[in-house]
């Protein structure tokens, strides 16, 4: 999902975009019209969605190349060497283009995508090509342990892999007789999304090592839990995706939203609404936030604000004179900056600046600070600041994150770490995507492209949050570590973040106890 930045009217910052606006705009109200219009004052234009699907794919990818090249927000941040990717890519499409291989032509764009290490820039998935590669699986799903141990976290009791002595706990030593370290390093998964991180490389390459093309076969090395060395041959079958839906977090936490807006072949049941509150034993109060934006996710025909949902739960718990409280921002989608910086508000005693927005300008061909046009009072320096409101909420803040925590989510993510009763706990940090996305191009074969042109910016106009060099994100204050036991019960459906978020909340140290 993406996080709406304020500059060109309703683009949204994040993983989606065409999606959201053909989907939830005609069906649900309360998302406006889709990019194309751009916000222009003071000598500012937002770069706009062009159409260059009726050009050959090789025209095609040199229109689209020219111009996300050119409004690409992290060049020189994450060091993109332009010229070596075309010099790469542009070979393959066009011997894509001769022999009329459209699968070809799909797999060199992935390619070129694939190479940016961002979780903005994407591109529409074809799940039938996608399949052809991925379709296939073992009937186990792994994990790495904090300790560099890949295990079993999940094994199919009615598969093969089951009937041939694989149990939950075994340890994967190799794969087709290499060190499973090696083969693990060069598994593709340009089928995912981007991964902007180390940590969020190697989770994909783990996520995709045990899927293959259907009647793949696998030669595998593995040891049970107290037991001597196997080897077993394996052969894929379809699994409809079964091996993915028992890796970390899908195991646990639905991706429905994400799954409604991308069009997945098998969604998740999507929430009922953007914001879910409950008490927890010992009074501890919950909230789960889905994303930052405004949705009608019952086709009511009336789209409540999430702004407000989450005011509401939060004044309901206050009510409730709640010992803490747990933010669950896991799988958050992302939204508008303006909505982050208001829910921060009823956390924060004194103003705070939230970000600068420093993006492409069209008309200069520069990357400039722009304000935000849905803020009051922006204009004064450019900056999105956290201005506190009620209900305020003075206790404990203990925010829920994970890999998939992306985009405005991540904000959010930073804001609770930020304060003095602030933490991040979680098996991993964010997503390291906080760029302003919007920009796209629509090229040959039905294929839509997506890349961020902003930047967000701290109070030293650094860039904050998206990566570089493989770091980026909030990182946990609070990291869980992955042992075997943990992955276990992860695979049982235990839910060992919240078990550790309460636990956090227990034992925090109440100096003014009972004026939450």
């Amino acid at each position: 999902m993406e996080r709406k930045t304020a500059l060109p009217l309703f683009c949204l910052k994040g993983v989606i975009l065409t999606l959201l606006f053909t989907v939830f705009y005609l069906c649900w109200p309360g998302i406006a019209a889709e990019g194309g219009t751009s916000f222009q004052n003071d000598g500012y234009a937002a770069p706009i969605a062009e159409d260059f699907s009726e050009l050959s794919w090789s025209e095609s990818f040199e229109k689209l190349h020219k111009k996300f090249s050119c409004e690409y927000a992290f060049t020189d941040w994450k060091k993109i060497d332009w010229e070596y990717l075309y010099k790469k890519i542009r070979p393959k499409i066009d011997n894509a283009q001769k022999s009329n291989d459209f699968t070809a032509y799909y797999l060199a764009l992935k390619e070129y995508l694939f190479s940016i290490p961002d979780g903005h820039v994407r591109m529409t998935s074809i799940h039938e090509i996608d399949n052809k590669f991925i379709g296939g699986g073992f009937g186990f799903s792994a994990v790495k342990l904090s300790d560099g141990k890949l295990i079993a976290n999940w094994v199919d009791r009615s598969g093969e892999a089951y009937a041939k002595g694989m149990r939950p706990g075994a340890e994967i030593i190799e794969w087709d007789g290499r060190p499973v370290e090696d083969v693990l390093n060069k598994v593709p998964v340009i089928f995912g999304c981007n991964p902007a991180t180390d940590e969020a490389l190697t989770s994909q390459k783990v996520r995709y090592l045990t899927r293959a093309p259907i009647n793949t076969s696998a030669a595998i090395t593995f040891s049970n839990i107290d037991r001597s060395i196997e080897k077993i041959s394996l052969c894929s079958y379809d699994d409809k995706g079964l091996s993915l839906r028992k890796n970390y977090p899908d195991c646990i936490i639905s991706d429905g939203l994400r799954d409604l807006i991308l069009d997945a072949e098998d969604p998740q049941d999507p929430p009922a609404a953007m914001v879910e509150k409950r008490v927890l034993p010992r009074n501890i109060g919950y909230i789960r936030l889905w994303g930052e934006l405004d949705l009608d996710l019952n086709a009511t025909g009336e789209t409540p604000s999430t702004l407000g949902l989450f005011r509401d739960a939060l004044s309901e718990l206050k009510k409730a004179k709640v010992r803490g409280l747990i933010l669950d921002i896991r799988n958050n989608v992302g939204g508008l900056d303006s909505m982050v910086a208001d829910i921060l508000a009823s956390f924060y005693t004194e103003k705070v600046l939230y970000e600068y927005q420093n993006s492409y300008n069209t008309v200069t061909g520069r990357m400039e600070i722009c304000p935000d046009p849905s803020v009051k009072n922006s204009r004064s320096d450019y900056g999105l600041y956290i201005n506190p409101e009620a209900p305020n909420f003075k206790g404990p803040v203990v925010a829920l994150i994970n890999l998939k925590c992306v985009s405005s989510g991540e904000g959010l993510a930073k804001g609770i770490k930020d304060l003095l009763q602030g933490e991040t706990v979680g098996f991993y940090g964010t997503n390291g995507s906080f760029g302003l996305a919007g920009s796209e191009a629509k090229i040959s074969g039905g294929i839509i492209v997506h890349w961020p042109y902003g930047q967000s910016l701290d109070k030293n106009k650094e860039v904050q949050i998206d990566s570089r060099n493989g770091e980026g994100g909030v990182l946990p204050s609070i990291r869980i570590p992955m042992t075997l036991n943990n992955a276990l019960k992860i695979s049982e459906g235990v839910d060992v973040e919240l078990e550790r978020a309460v636990e956090v909340i227990n034992s925090y140290a109440f100096e003014h106890d009972g004026e939450i």
